[in-house]
Parts: structure tokens; sequence; C-alpha cells
């Protein structure tokens, strides 16, 4: 009887596995038929647009000042059911208009002639090794990219696409915003770069196929290793061209698309000729680059992003324009190539400059600011992608920590740590070094790769590598504290990259200064300021440098002030009597500068009843400090070339011993960095209308000043 159980238990067992087999078969057999059905409607539509694209009088080819290439109108499945990537999800189907596309993207050759006529050099216009005639131009953030559509549409007679607006984006940039009815020059949106790089193959994950070929796309197959023909950018023609005609699809650069990114898009994405959100924080990117560390990265489907004020070295471009006949003649019409135009071109500009913020670096305001900038911007850096010798992968928010922690230990400027990692390796988004944990290409040249791999230990003929970031910032912050940067950082940031680098190199000082200025809106440029720069590098910066060894308190104000358009020449120092008239205690500090933004003015200095040195605007701005005054030797405009120093005193009652000392301390530190030729009163240069400072002792303070 047990056994008959068991046969019969055993045969239930056979029945319900064949049963499964066949309901999993039938599934596999159902999507297979599904995907079929879906290729098939594709390819017919596909058939049935080129066969009306023939009967079109549009060119198949249209030469202006670039080649650009006809993408006949059709239907299409955006996005990859099958990616590991939840942004690529759901599916689904898209109709596209015909339009033409640039045959290449946009190269340092093409780019030339917009800087002839007057454009911005892109960002690594100096450097040799990336400013090949044939290569890509990087180094352009979405507005220049927008800028150089507008150019373009200018030039052959069309309406630009983009004009500016009041309006600001995350990061405090004037954002520009699509005519969509204009029939100028623009950037693809990301189902027009999508539908592009298919070039008429249905479903395939990249532009010949779905067998990955690493001879058809330039990525980092390196992995911080040199070899190969590629080893940064390649030519724009350097691999084959898609069905449609169009090189460079797929690696070498991300593409800039017009369209905000939002992850959850193709929820709601429409289905005809889709533009993106309508606002966002961040711009599509396309393309996978020369940076990508896996194929995955290179196929058609795959988005990115970063914040539409950013450059990186493996960021470039391509125009797009609307396909009618009206507008092709036109511009045959026209010799292009020795038109000239009228173009306001777009400049490198924030609108925060007057606004700097004044947040602790090392406080928990600064970590979620400098992560959620990490966030916006190296969304691509490796160290977010693939875990490198013993460092696991991380997200924004750890590596700001990292790096808070890091400068916070060295008491170096977190800002400066990033800023030198986004110079030397586009924050890990690619480079050799970032594969050895050693995004800041700390003792590093790329010649020595010639002699082996890095090391971790020091070696003169060897490049270093790191077991984790975490040893490779304290390696560098602790570097960066020698001498011979400490005593270089005494001048401006020119002098200062030219003892850390060791050569010239302004894409260097372009970026360090981008990222000042974009998380903390501070302005620090090559020249600017002209003395001191360590106090941006280094946060202990007083301690060890005499100039900056007297008790001051940045309480910077954000009025009262403009910023000069070249360096100032100083030679005079302007002294000054404030007291609170307003408020019920005339030495308050606060009170007092509350009363300078009623009348939009400031010193450069204000020094308190304790002798605290409290500073208003930096030195190399203009100080709204001497009004209409006019020195002894008949100079006006004192505000261009003087330093303003006030003290708090009333009409009756002087200076005290405190505030004597600390004025003196201060003085000798401006002469000690200025040609100091004259110390006046407001009185010397205003008799008519001014009578401070009050009760001032010149000769106590000019004999101290001797001591």
């Amino acid at each position: 009887m047990v056994l008959f159980n068991n046969m019969v238990l055993k045969k239930k067992i056979q029945i319900i596995l064949l049963l499964l087999i066949v309901g999993l078969f039938s599934i596999v057999i159902y999507f297979v038929l599904i995907k079929q059905k879906a290729e098939k409607i594709e390819q017919e539509t596909q058939k049935e647009v080129l066969e009306k694209s023939k009967t079109t009088e549009l060119a198949a080819v249209f030469y202006g000042i670039k080649t650009m290439i006809l993408i006949p109108a059709g239907n299409f499945l955006i996005g990859d059911e099958n990616s590991s990537f939840s942004d690529e999800h759901p599916a689904h189907s898209v109709i596209i208009e015909s339009f033409y596309m640039d045959e290449t993207p946009v190269s340092y050759e093409d780019f030339k002639k917009y800087i002839d006529a007057g454009g911005a050099k892109s960002k690594y216009w100096e450097y040799e090794t990336y400013n090949q005639p044939e290569n890509p131009v990087t180094g352009v953030d979405w507005y220049q990219a927008t800028d150089y559509c507008n150019w373009r549409s200018r030039i052959e007679g069309l309406s630009p696409a983009y004009k500016s607006t009041n309006q600001l984006d995350a990061w405090g940039y004037p954002l520009w915003e699509l005519n969509k009815s204009a029939e100028g020059y623009r950037l693809p949106t990301e189902a027009e770069f999508e539908y592009a790089a298919r070039g008429g193959l249905a479903r395939k994950k990249f532009p010949w196929g779905d067998e990955f070929n690493p001879f058809l796309a330039n990525y980092d197959d390196e992995r911080g290793i040199m070899k190969g023909e590629w080893w940064r950018l390649s030519k724009v023609k350097d691999t084959p061209s898609n069905g449609y005609g169009l090189f460079g699809m797929s690696g070498n650069i991300w593409h800039w698309t017009n369209d905000w990114y939002a992850q959850n898009y193709y929820l709601k994405s429409p289905k005809n000729n889709p533009i993106g959100p309508e606002t966002g924080r961040t711009k599509v990117l396309r393309g996978g680059s020369w940076g990508s560390i896996s194929p995955d990265y290179l196929r058609i489907a795959k988005r990115s992003y970063t914040a539409p004020s950013n450059y990186n070295y493996d960021i470039g471009f391509r125009c797009v324009r609307l396909a009618r006949r009206e507008i092709t003649d036109s511009i045959l019409n026209q010799n292009i190539t020795e038109k000239k135009v009228t173009h306001e071109f777009y400049k490198y500009e924030t609108a925060h400059y007057k606004n700097p913020l004044q947040i602790d670096p090392y406080s928990e305001k600064f970590l979620n600011r400098l992560s959620q900038f990490i966030a916006d911007y190296y969304p691509n850096s490796i160290y977010f992608q693939t875990k490198i010798d013993e460092q696991e992968i991380i997200d924004p928010k750890q590596m700001a920590e990292l790096i808070v922690d890091t400068a916070k230990e060295y008491n170096i400027h977190p800002l400066f740590l990033t800023g030198v990692m986004v110079a030397e390796s586009g924050f890990g988004c690619c480079s050799f070094p970032r594969w050895y944990n050693n995004p800041m290409a700390y003792h590093w040249q790329n010649i020595l790769m010639e002699n082996g791999l890095p090391t971790y230990e020091p070696n003169l003929s060897r490049n270093r590598k790191y077991k984790d970031l975490k040893k490779g910032f304290r390696e560098f912050a602790g570097g960066i504290r020698r001498n011979i940067y400490l005593n270089a950082a005494k001048k401006d940031l020119d002098s200062f990259h030219l003892i850390y680098v060791g050569y010239r190199a302004d894409e260097w000082m372009y970026t360090i200064s981008k990222i000042y200025k974009d998380v903390l809106r501070i302005r620090l440029e090559p020249h600017f300021p002209a003395k001191d720069v360590g106090r941006y590098i280094f946060t202990d910066w007083k301690s060890f440098n005499p100039n900056n060894s007297l008790n001051i308190v940045d309480k910077l104000v954000s009025w009262g002030y403009e910023i000069p358009s070249s360096n100032r020449s100083i030679d005079t120092i302007i002294v000054h009597s404030s007291y609170d008239a307003l408020g019920n205690n005339p030495y308050s500090v606060n009170g007092v500068i509350y009363e300078y933004k009623i009348y939009g003015v400031s010193s450069h200095y204000l020094i308190d009843r304790n002798g605290t040195i409290f500073r208003l605007v930096e030195e190399d701005n203009i100080a709204y400090h001497a009004g209409g005054g006019k020195m002894p030797d008949g100079r006006t405009n004192i505000n261009s070339f003087s330093i303003g120093i006030e003290l708090i005193n009333t009409k009756t009652v002087g200076p005290n011993e405190a505030q004597y000392l600390s004025l003196v301390r201060l003085v000798k530190s401006l002469k000690s960095r200025y040609e100091i030729k004259n110390i006046l009163g407001h009185s010397q240069i205003a008799p008519d209308r001014k009578t401070d400072p009050w009760n001032f002792d010149w000769q106590k303070f000019n004999e101290q000043l001797k001591n």
C-alpha cells in the first residue's frame, strides 16, 4: 500500500513539473512573438517612411557650415525593458518627424569658426592632446552649445532656436529656453538622438547590432593601462557610420541633448516628438564616451545627465534642425562661408558673484550642498559605478563626506580637493589615474606609464596608486601643505598653479575657479584675488601667513560694492567713523552694518570697540565708502584705488586703545601688500560734507605705525 501511494505521489509531481515547463515555455513563446510583432511593425513603418522619403524633394545630405544627414520620419520603441537601469523603462512607441542631424559631432575645426567670429574658447582649447582639428570639441557646457546653435542659425539666415530668460537654473546660471517653432539649429531631443543612433535598425543594442565590437566605439577598455590607438578622444570619423550615415553615435563623447532629465520621464512621455520635462536640475546626455567603463554605457538606450552649467573632458555635442524645403533653399542661396552677423556671444558667468554663501565648509549645511553638487554634475564618476582595489562603490553623499572629513583633518578647503579632482580627472569621469584611486593625479605623469604600472610606495620613475580614496585624499592633503605650496599661496592662483602643476595649464585654473563659483558663489580667478590665494585653499591660513595674522572675522555683505573688470591698483587708505544711530547701542556692529545696507554703502573693514576687525568687502572689490570725495593730488573716483576702514565710535567718544592697536596692525598688513602712499581721514577728501573720523588722534596713530 505504501509503495502504491509513493508511485501515485511521484506521478503527480511529474505531472505538475510537466505543466510548469509547458507554462514557462508558453510564456517565453508569447513574449518572443510580441517582440517579433513589435519589430515587424517598426520595420514596416521604417520601410514606409523610407519609401515616402524617396519621393520628397529634400536632399538626403545637406551642406552648410557642417554636413548634415536627413533623418526620415518614423516610429520606434524608445528605451530598453531588459536594461538594469530603471530610467530606461518602460520601452514605449514614439513617433519622430524628419529632421537634419550633423553627420559628426562638432569638431575643434568646426568650433574654431565660432571662436574666430567672437565666441569663447572651449575650456580645453589650450590642451594640445584634445585640440586636434578632427577631434570632437569638449569642455563646452550646455549653454555654450546652444549659443553655438544660435550663432550658426544667424550665419545661415535662420531664426535662433534659443533665447535667454530672467530665470536661473539650480546652480545660479541664467536659463535659456527653446522656441519650438524656430527654424534654426538646436540640440537634438533625447528621442531624436536615440532614433538617429539606431540608424534604421529596430531594437538593437548598438548602432551596428546586438553584439558589442570594441573596434566600433571608443570607450575606456584600457582600464588604466596605456594601450591601443585611443587613450583619450578619437577623431570624429575614426569609427564607421551607422545606417543613416551618422558617425560617432556610440562612444567617444557624451552628447548634450535639449531635454531636461527626469528619472521616470518614460512613464509619462508623449507619443509624438517628445521634448522632455518642462523643467529640471540636469540635462540629458546620450551616447557614452571615452570615459565609459563598459559597453553597457554605450548602448543606444542608455540615458545619463549632468547640470547644464557643467563641462567635462568627455562631453560634446552636435546640432539638428527642421527638415523643410524652404529652409534648405534659403541657405543654399547664401555664401555662408564669408557671411558676418551680429551676435552677442555667451560668456561663462553666474548671477551670484555679489552674494557669496557664508557657510562653514565643514558644516552639515555645506556637506549637503556639496553632495547635491556632486550628484548633479558627476553621476558618471567611476566611484559610483565599480569597485577599485579596496575602494567599494559609494554614492555622492558618501563621496562628499569623505572629502569634507579629509579636508577638515588637514585644514584645507573641501572645494580645493574637489576642484583638483575635477581639473585632473573630471571627478573620476575619465583618465588613467582614477583607476588607481588617484583622481587628483597626485604624483602622476602620463609619460611615466611607459615605465610600468603605478606603485603604492613612492617611486620617482613610477606613478602613485592607493588602495582606496581615503588613502589617496590624505596623501594629497598632507602633501599640499608643504612649504613650497604654502609660499606659493601668498600670491595669486596663477602663480600658485605654476608651482603646483609645474607648467601653464589654463584649463586647470578655469576648473578650480568654477568649483568655488558654483558651490559657494566665491569669485576665484587666475589673478583674483591678486594676493593670498591661500585663504581659499587652507582654512587655517591666518595661523601661518603673517599677512593674515590679524584677528579678522569675515562678515561679508552683498551690497555696497562692485566687482572691478580688472585688478585694482591700491595706493590709499581712508579712515572713517560710524555708529548705530537707529538702535539703543551706538556701538552695535550689526546695527552699523544695517545702516550701511539702508544706504547701499560699505567699507572694506570695520573695527569694533573690542578691537575685532570685521571684513565686510574683499579688498579686490570696489567698496562704496568714499563717496564723491577728491584727493589732495586732484584724483577723484577714490573708491577705485582705496581701502576703506571704519572705526565704531561717536562724535563725542573717540576710538579706544584696542581700536588703535587693531587699526595699526591692519594698516601695517595692508602696507606690506600694497604700495600705500596716502592714509587719510574721510574729512580730508570731503571737507565740505564729512567730519570723521571723529576725535581721532593722528599723532598717536602715526607714532604707533612707526614702531
